[in-house]
C-alpha cells in the first residue's frame, strides 16, 4: 500500500461521509485539519525547526492564520485535497445519506457527500488504534495524528469513551517525555465559532452512548456526519431480518454501500464506513407513515 502523507490520512478519515456540496461546522473544521496538518508537515521537514521553541513559535504564528481562513480559502483547500484523493482512488463522492431520508428523497432535494476507501480508511483506523492502545511509546506521525483528530471532534469515530480516556493520559506522558510533542499538542486551530460545534457535537457523542437515548432523533444532523434517517416502507408482519434487508436495498439502490455486522446478539449496518442500528418506527402526517430508523451507533 502506498505511504500516505499525514495530511492525507488525516483527510481520508475526516472527509469521509461529509457533505461535499455544502458548508457545515464539521467540514470546515476537517478543512481546516488539513492545513493544520501540511503546517506541522513543512515545519518538520525544516531541520531547524527541531528546537521546539522555534517549532512552537512558527507553528503557533502558521495556525492563527487557519483559524482566519475566508470561505473562499477553505473551498481552494478542500478540492486541491479532494482533487488529488480523487485522482488516487481514494475518494468519491455519492448521495448523501440524509438523501435517502423521506422528508428530503420525496422533495427531490439533491445532497451529495464524500465517501473514503473503505480498505484505505479502515487500516489507518486500524493502524492507530493499535499505536494508540497497544504500543508503549507513540510515533511521532501517530501523535500528530491523534492530536489532528482531537481537535477536529473525530476521536469520536475511532475510539470508544473508555479509550479515549487512555489515549487522553498517553498524549500527557507523550508531552511530557518530549518537548516537540509538548509544542504540538498544547495548540489549537479551530475559531470559537467552530469550537462551540465541536462541543456539540462532543455532548451529542457522549449523550447518544446512553442506550435509553438511541430512539431519540438527532436533531441537528447537519453538525455530524453520522445522521438518523427514516425510510418508509410497510412494517406490519415483518421480521427485523425483512425490514434490514429492506433498507439496506433500499439504501444500495441510491449508492451506499452497506454491510451487515454481528454485534453480540444484535445485528448492526455499516453504511459508507460507519454503523447504524435500525429500529421500526412511525411518522405522523396527515396520516401515520410506517418504516424504519436508521440510528448511528455511538460508542
Amino acid at each position: 500500500m502506498k505511504n500516505y502523507t499525514i495530511a492525507e490520512q488525516f483527510a481520508v478519515i475526516a472527509l469521509n461521509a461529509q457533505d461535499s456540496l455544502h458548508e457545515s461546522v464539521a467540514k470546515n473544521v476537517a478543512v481546516a485539519g488539513i492545513a493544520a496538518a501540511k503546517t506541522v508537515q513543512t515545519l518538520l521537514y525544516e531541520e531547524e525547526n527541531r528546537d521546539a521553541a522555534v517549532f512552537e513559535q512558527k507553528l503557533r504564528e502558521q495556525l492563527d492564520g487557519i483559524k482566519k481562513m475566508k470561505r473562499k480559502e477553505r473551498n481552494a483547500l478542500e478540492k486541491e485535497f479532494t482533487d488529488i484523493l480523487k485522482a488516487e482512488g481514494i475518494l468519491k463522492e455519492i448521495p448523501n445519506l440524509l438523501g435517502c431520508d423521506m422528508n428530503y428523497y420525496t422533495a427531490n432535494v439533491t445532497m451529495r457527500e464524500y465517501k473514503s476507501d473503505s480498505t484505505l480508511y479502515q487500516s489507518i483506523i486500524k493502524k492507530i488504534r493499535t499505536c494508540a492502545l497497544e504500543q508503549m511509546e507513540l510515533p511521532e506521525d501517530i501523535v500528530i495524528l491523534l492530536w489532528l483528530f482531537r481537535e477536529s471532534g473525530c476521536m469520536h469515530d475511532i475510539f470508544s469513551q473508555e479509550e479515549q480516556e487512555k489515549v487522553r493520559i498517553k498524549l500527557i506522558q507523550a508531552a511530557e517525555e518530549k518537548s516537540l510533542y509538548k509544542a504540538i499538542l498544547e495548540q489549537e486551530f479551530h475559531s470559537a465559532v467552530w469550537l462551540l460545534g465541536l462541543k456539540f457535537m462532543n455532548w451529542k457523542h457522549k449523550i447518544f452512548t446512553n442506550p435509553y437515548l438511541e430512539g431519540v432523533n438527532l436533531m441537528f444532523p447537519f453538525l455530524d456526519r453520522r445522521q438518523a434517517i427514516f425510510i418508509d416502507m410497510v412494517i406490519m408482519g415483518t421480521s427485523v431480518k425483512d425490514r434490514r434487508s429492506a433498507a439496506i436495498a433500499f439504501l444500495e439502490k441510491n449508492g451506499h454501500t452497506c454491510e451487515e455486522i454481528k454485534n453480540g446478539t444484535e445485528t448492526i449496518v455499516k453504511v459508507d464506513n460507519e454503523y447504524y442500528r435500525i429500529f421500526p418506527s412511525t411518522r405522523s402526517f396527515k396520516i401515520p407513515i410506517q418504516g424504519v430508523e436508521l440510528l448511528p451507533v455511538y460508542k
